[in-house]
C-alpha cells in the first residue's frame, strides 16, 4: 500500500508519514503549510473492506479557532500520471473541536469535511479552524471511468495539489460556519 505523504510543491523532498483514519484535534500534525503555500498530498487507495485513510493532517502556520481557511485545488492525479480533470476528494477537511474521536468517513459542520464531485481542480473550499493550526486532512480520491456518467471507483490512490491561505476571523466576518464550495465554473462529466 502506497504510504500518505506530504510535501511542500517548491522543495520536492518527500517525507513519507503514516495516515490517520479518524479526526481528532489531538492528531499531530505532519507538515506545515504558511498561508498562500502550496502542498501535494499523496493519498492512499482504500483497501478492499477497508474504511477511509486520511493523508495529514496538515498544519496551517498562524491558524486559530475562529478563521477560515481557504483550500484552492489545483490538480489531482493518478499515481505515475498526470492531472486528471474529474478527479476529486472523497473527504476533505479540518480537525473537530472536540475531544472525540469522528470517523474519517464523517463529513459535515464538525470536521468541514465534503463529498461532493464539483471540488475538482479548479474550485475553491472555504473551511472554518475548530484547533489551533487548523489541521487539514484529505483522502478517498474518486476518478471519473472513461466515457461515464458516474465518479468511478472511490478510493483510488493518488495525488492532490492544494493551496492553502488563512483569512483571520473569517467565521465571525464572512459567518462562514461550515465547509463552503465554490466550484469551478469549468462543465464536468461529474
Amino acid at each position: 500500500m502506497l504510504s500518505p505523504a506530504v510535501f511542500d510543491l517548491d522543495d520536492p523532498g518527500m517525507r513519507d508519514v503514516l495516515g490517520h483514519s479518524h479526526w481528532h484535534p489531538d492528531i499531530p500534525g505532519v507538515a506545515e503549510v504558511i498561508t498562500g503555500g502550496s502542498v501535494r498530498m499523496e493519498c492512499p487507495g482504500r483497501e478492499p473492506g477497508g474504511g477511509i485513510l486520511l493523508c495529514g493532517p496538515l498544519v496551517v502556520v498562524g491558524a486559530e479557532p475562529g478563521d477560515v481557511i481557504v483550500v484552492d485545488v489545483l490538480a489531482v492525479g493518478r499515481p505515475g500520471g498526470g492531472h486528471d480533470a474529474g478527479g476529486h476528494p472523497g473527504v476533505i477537511g479540518c480537525a473537530p473541536p472536540g475531544p472525540v474521536a469522528v470517523p474519517g468517513e464523517a463529513r459535515g459542520r464538525d470536521v468541514g469535511g465534503c463529498l461532493i464531485a464539483p471540488l475538482s481542480a479548479g474550485s475553491r473550499l472555504l473551511l472554518p479552524v475548530h484547533v489551533r493550526g487548523a489541521k487539514l486532512s484529505v483522502g478517498d480520491l474518486h476518478f471519473p471511468r472513461s466515457g461515464a456518467y458516474d465518479c468511478g471507483e472511490p478510493g483510488v490512490s493518488g495525488w492532490i495539489d492544494l493551496r492553502v491561505s488563512l483569512t483571520r476571523q473569517g467565521v465571525e466576518r464572512f459567518r462562514v460556519t461550515g465547509p463552503m464550495l465554490m466550484p469551478d465554473p469549468t462543465p464536468r462529466l461529474c
